[in-house]
């Protein structure tokens, strides 16, 4: 079972990184377009260079066996899908139990959220509450049965910002939460918010 954050491998502090981060993790890149993560399978709608296989990830199950990756890759792409639940379930069942679902999507503020016109969901710091295994209100709802732990989430790029005013802002809006989604995003937002999921079986 993987026990260190997967997400400097993946996110440095100018991209996504452009070699495999990974020396023996399976990694499944959804919706991974003509730009996939190196050493990923690439699973897209469109034939693209680099995508292995075509399949609409709306489509379930996806052509994969249970418990086939170690590592989910989901970068801008669950904003397009038509149904969450559908997805979080789909990428439970093809990852291994330890396995890491990581999603990157726009914040709910953020012009980029709202300027594509294929965007179906628009997502705050709790929207993927529903699914965790750590007894908050939300898990109570029940849209699954699927239980993820929260590794790790994070507001705007997934790296410390050279810039001490950043630091300081992204400091402030991880610990209040709430005051931020509900007021100060307003005048300040983010453009993406990343989560690192780790799935229990």
């Amino acid at each position: 079972m993987m026990i260190e954050s997967m997400i400097e491998k993946i996110y440095t502090k100018t991209g996504i990184v452009s070699g495999n981060p990974f020396s023996s993790e399976k990694v499944l890149h959804i919706g991974c377009g003509g730009s996939k993560l190196a050493g990923a399978v690439g699973m897209d709608i469109l034939s693209l260079p680099n995508v292995d296989v075509i399949h609409d990830a709306n489509k379930v199950p996806w052509p994969f066996g249970d418990g086939s990756f170690d590592i989910i890759f989901a970068h801008s792409v669950v904003e397009h899908l038509d149904n969450i639940v559908d997805f979080v379930n789909e990428a439970y069942r093809v990852g291994k139990n330890g396995g890491r679902i990581i999603i990157n999507v726009p914040y709910f503020r953020s012009v980029d959220s709202f300027g594509d016109p294929t965007h179906a969901h628009f997502f705050t710091s709790k929207s993927f509450e529903y699914f965790l295994d750590d007894h908050n209100k939300l898990a109570n709802y029940k849209y699954t049965s699927v239980k993820l732990h929260k590794v790790g989430f994070w507001y705007g790029w997934p790296q410390v910002s050279p810039n001490p005013l950043v630091r300081i802002l992204k400091k402030f809006i991880h610990r209040y939460m709430d005051f931020y989604d509900q007021f100060l995003s307003i005048i300040i937002p983010v453009k993406c918010l990343v989560w690192e999921l780790e799935i229990k079986k």
